[in-house]
């Protein structure tokens, strides 16, 4: 299984021309074993400069930077899942491609790093929501946005005032959003957390602990987990059916879908659609759901 056709990060990643319009990563850039470019995974600084190498050479993003301790997404994998939103977005409207900002995305939880955002007004040139329960994440977010002038006027950012929530206080009477997408907490504690986070950081082959992508408690664990935050969201869409065209959510447990699948059932939705990607050893499923019909 590789990445979405659509997806421009495919293969290795070509050094020479990152360090050319993001010439701070050239100080991050190693040469491994086997002759080949590339960086130390387990250093965050290493990561946190490849992103922003990244959105320079490859959406023209010039300013993206991360406070310590914030999630540092990988970009290939966060750009899949919104390619895959596109073709649903398509679909759904009856159109050969997604494009233009007549099409609304929301992302639940949009963090510091505001990726999702970003990344659809750039490749779709989507405008986007992005909602979070961390007033400083939003703030980074802010800066982010305002400090890149292709991205004015296409996103806008809103606090979650309650932590309980997800789509009530966020989305307002009215609006209409294409697709909404959302990488949950993955974890049901912080001792689960951190003994993923360990497990990661072997793998890495080092005997020190540490966070390479990082990641705050609130963009790592909530009480129940992943489940229990897409059973929220599930149980909630169903208030606003006629007011997002396709739900979706990143679900990282496998052995979660069963159960997850049958909750939509039984709220007798139009569709459900699982999307299977594989990044590395990773895989992960979209999953879809809609209430309203196709035009």
């Amino acid at each position: 299984m590789s990445l979405h056709p659509n997806n421009p990060h495919q293969g290795r990643y070509d050094f020479t021309r990152l360090c050319r319009h993001y010439p701070a990563l050239q100080a991050f850039v190693i040469t491994t074993a086997a002759g080949d470019s590339s960086i130390d995974f387990s250093q965050a600084s290493a990561v946190q400069a490849l992103n922003a190498a990244i959105l320079a050479s490859d959406y023209q993003v010039t300013f993206w930077q991360l406070p310590p301790g914030y999630l540092c997404p990988p970009i290939p994998g966060r750009a899949d899942y919104l390619h895959y939103a596109a073709d649903l977005v398509a679909e759904l409207t009856g159109v050969a491609k997604a494009q233009g900002k007549q099409f609304r995305l929301l992302d639940l939880g949009c963090g510091a790093n505001c990726i999702y955002p970003i990344l659809a007004s750039r490749s779709f040139g989507w405008r986007a929501v992005g909602s979070d329960i961390d007033n400083t994440a939003l703030k980074v977010a802010g800066a982010i946005v305002k400090a890149n002038a292709n991205l004015k006027g296409l996103i806008e950012l809103r606090l979650q005032p309650k932590a309980t929530e997800l789509l009530f206080g966020i989305i307002q009477p009215g609006e209409y959003y294409d697709i909404s997408v959302c990488n949950p907490p993955f974890y049901a504690s912080a001792a689960e957390a951190a003994a993923a986070n360990q497990q990661k950081w072997q793998k890495l082959g080092k005997a020190d602990h540490g966070r390479n992508f990082a990641g705050t408690a609130n963009e790592l664990w909530c009480e129940g987990g992943e489940l229990a935050f897409i059973k929220k969201l599930i149980a909630d869409s169903s208030l606003f059916a006629s007011q997002v065209g396709w739900f979706s959510s990143l679900v990282s447990q496998q052995k979660h879908l069963p159960a997850l699948v049958a909750q939509l059932r039984r709220l007798a939705v139009a569709e459900v659609r699982q999307i299977k990607m594989q990044h590395g050893q990773k895989t992960s499923t979209i999953l879809a759901w809609r209430f309203t019909p196709t035009t």
